[in-house]
């Protein structure tokens, strides 16, 4: 069976291990073009690419790819995972079989390009994976599979993407030996649509006016990209200094003692303990402030934090 593989992200890379160790046959690998990237903006290639090369594979960017190019390498059957760009239709009828595409939801929940950072914004329960025929549409195509995972409290987008990855991987491994066999599903998707669109940076500001459940949610998703961001005012300094969050944990205040002081602001923080500093939030809320990255520098636990800035009961995040 004659394979492409589609895919430029760090998601990518265990799907196209997979097909390398099942010895398919891999025509081609097709990614996005070198870019730069990180504080050096030094121009690097994709993270696929470089898996490509280590095995040899033939490697095309986004820009490469036209009618005539994919015509030529006759495909039977792509897999498509986290590639980002869409595929037009005339490249997916070449394909003899189909164009399958491994998708980070319940689809037709959450499609688009960012389903697992709006699954944790707006705190789902549960989230799965769904394999799905390409279409001319946005993640509209038919389903071969699809399967559910709890999303736990504490999970943020990495440890969710992990669980994601393996149960796709398990899940693509299961659909190429059925296709192999003959086998071909194609399910209608069933329910509402909801919608994930391409995470913006200014939506990893902090407004403290959110309950505790909603903040919490917001640097789990963003944990990555593009870290939650606020500003802490020190009151002993008198300085406000820029920080990102980068792990929080909701707490119930019968766990710890509150001060006692009337009309306490959101954004206050009400205890100080050796591994967390515990923030006011809305709705009298209350969130542990468990990771921390002062502008410019590492990233911190609060116990580390609370050694290099005098930070006291009132001082507060706005």
């Amino acid at each position: 069976m004659n394979i492409i593989f589609w895919g430029s992200s760090e998601l990518s890379v265990p799907f196209l291990e997979l097909l390398n160790k099942k010895k398919l046959k891999i025509s081609a690998v097709v990614t996005s073009s070198d870019k730069p990237q990180g504080r050096g903006l030094k121009t690097l290639p994709t993270p696929v690419k470089l898996l490509a090369q280590k095995y040899n594979i033939n490697v095309l960017t986004e820009k490469d790819i036209d009618y005539e190019t994919i015509q030529k390498l006759s495909p039977e059957l792509s897999i498509v995972v986290s590639f980002g760009k869409i595929i037009p239709k005339s490249i997916i009828d070449l394909h003899k079989i189909g164009m399958l595409n491994v998708h980070f939801s319940l689809l037709p929940k959450y499609r688009g390009a960012a389903p697992i950072q709006w699954c944790l914004l707006n705190g789902e329960k549960e989230t799965g994976v769904t394999i799905f025929w390409l279409d001319e549409g946005i993640d509209t195509g038919d389903i071969f599979v699809q399967e559910k995972i709890e999303v736990n409290e504490e999970d943020d987008y990495y440890s969710l993407s992990k669980k994601l990855v393996d149960v796709g991987c398990n899940l693509l491994e299961n659909v190429i030996e059925r296709i192999a066999k003959g086998e071909i599903v194609k399910i209608k998707q069933q329910g509402e649509p909801t919608y994930a669109p391409l995470i913006k940076k200014t939506q990893a500001q902090i407004s403290w006016e959110k309950t505790a459940d909603e903040i919490h949610n917001l640097v789990r998703a963003f944990v990555h990209w593009p870290k939650t961001t606020t500003k802490l005012f020190l009151s002993l300094t008198q300085k406000i200094i820029n920080v990102k969050i980068l792990q929080t944990k909701i707490v119930n205040p019968q766990n710890f003692s509150i001060p006692i002081q009337e009309n306490i602001s959101v954004g206050s923080i009400v205890s100080i303990n050796k591994d967390s500093i515990i923030v006011k939030c809305a709705k009298d809320t209350f969130l542990a402030v468990l990771k921390i990255q002062p502008e410019n520098k590492n990233v911190l636990t609060t116990q580390q934090f609370l050694c290099g800035y005098k930070v006291r009961l009132f001082d507060r995040f706005i």
